[in-house]
């Protein structure tokens, strides 16, 4: 074993010559893939064009059945030639960031495919008359306020075939992300595989229950990126020395975990955890970012709120000793900073600057402390046991 170790059954590089201490890239092995990248890139740009040159030689009208399928039948092709490739470069060599790209290509194919079949079936062979669902809403009154009565109302006009249709997408996307993940234990498409999973939960009560959806949006949100965070702390738990596939799928969990739950919780200390009439405005939807082009009474408010919530993802960064939150963070807190320097009268050279200053050297420092300032958060904390495993002491392969 020397510089580089890395098993097929792991599939994530432990570097001997890394401080232990620091975090891993659970995304490249070494140039070779990004060597490996580019090739996957440029053929998968040539075999779209290349499809793209097939149907246009083959004179088939979009618009009709056999166009599509046509279409669908080179978008499936595709697909497949991609899962080849992966055989060999993810499922044999374990190159990862060529199988991240690869994985996309092929989830994008295949969920594609399977919607366009759902959408055929609703069209040709469900039974569903789409002028008599016209007609249905047509003769509705138009509810004056949002209540459930009135959602039931319109939700129970669609029939059971077309009313699915959330979830049959979410399951659409669901299947290739789990079949390309159990194939090949690719971490990143892990981590896709919790995001669809907890998008598939919020697209099935937003099926069933379309009035709480809406109504509880921000609680909602705040427990699914809750979900996506605690599943990353449980493969984190699992593998405390974070050595193996086990740590890089919970990386890939707390990356999509972060910028959900950062907006869910922004969103929810602005409107509450619950949301009325009111709430459906241009800037308490567009939130901090809406602040920033002075579409907000209460900018600084939201900026402060914003810095505040985001100090507390950098504690549980430090204290779980995964900086992808933080990173999720960086774009919204130097949005936050700027519009608090720029509350202070400063033109817009100046505010640039001290946004930029502040948030650099927040980084840096950070970066340059992370351990020293680790080592005093976790004192509290036993160095072996459960808690140990979730709060990884200093010293550890941890990050």
């Amino acid at each position: 074993m020397t510089n580089a170790t890395m098993t097929m059954e792991e599939g994530v590089r432990v570097s001997d010559n890394a401080r232990p201490q620091d975090e891993l890239l659970p995304f490249l092995n070494n140039f070779h893939d990004i060597f490996t990248t580019i090739g996957v890139v440029l053929l998968g740009g040539g075999l779209a064009f290349g499809a793209a040159q097939v149907f246009q030689a083959s004179g088939q009208d979009i618009e009709t059945f056999s166009g599509q399928a046509l279409l669908m039948g080179l978008i499936a092709g595709i697909g497949v030639i991609l899962w080849l490739i992966s055989a060999v470069l993810v499922g044999s060599q374990r190159r990862i960031l060529p199988g991240i790209v690869l994985s996309l290509g092929f989830v994008g194919a295949a969920a594609t495919v399977l919607v366009w079949l759902y959408i055929r079936f609703l069209m040709d062979g469900s039974g569903i008359s789409f002028d008599a669902i016209e007609a249905r809403f047509d003769a509705m009154d138009d509810p004056e306020t949002f209540t459930r009565a009135a959602t039931n109302e319109i939700a129970g006009a669609l029939p059971w075939a077309l009313r699915i249709a959330p979830i049959v997408a979410g399951i659409a996307v669901l299947i290739p992300i789990a079949l390309y993940y159990f194939s090949f234990r690719l971490p990143f498409t892990g981590g896709l595989f919790g995001v669809a999973l907890v998008s598939l939960a919020g697209l099935t009560l937003l099926t069933f229950e379309p009035y709480y959806y809406v109504v509880y949006m921000p609680t909602v949100n705040v427990v699914l990126g809750g979900l996506l965070l605690f599943a990353g702390i449980v493969f984190d738990a699992r593998d405390p020395n974070r050595q193996t596939r086990i740590a890089g799928t919970a990386f890939w969990l707390h990356f999509f975990a972060a910028p959900i739950l950062l907006s869910a919780v922004l969103n929810v200390t602005q409107m509450g955890w619950t949301l009325t009439e009111a709430d459906f405005n241009e800037t308490t939807m567009l939130g901090v970012f809406g602040a920033l082009g002075g579409n907000g009474e209460n900018a600084t408010q939201i900026a402060i709120t914003a810095l505040i919530v985001i100090g507390v993802f950098a504690l549980v960064s430090l204290l779980i000793n995964r900086r992808a939150l933080i990173v999720s963070g960086l774009l919204t807190a130097g949005i936050s900073i700027g519009i608090i320097v720029n509350g202070a009268g400063l033109g817009a050279g100046a505010v640039v600057a001290i946004t930029l200053v502040l948030l650099g050297g927040t980084v840096v420092l950070l970066g340059a402390a992370w351990n020293p300032v680790r080592r005093v958060l976790l004192a509290p904390f036993p160095s072996d046991g459960p808690l140990a495993r979730i709060f990884p002491p200093v010293g550890t392969h941890a990050g």
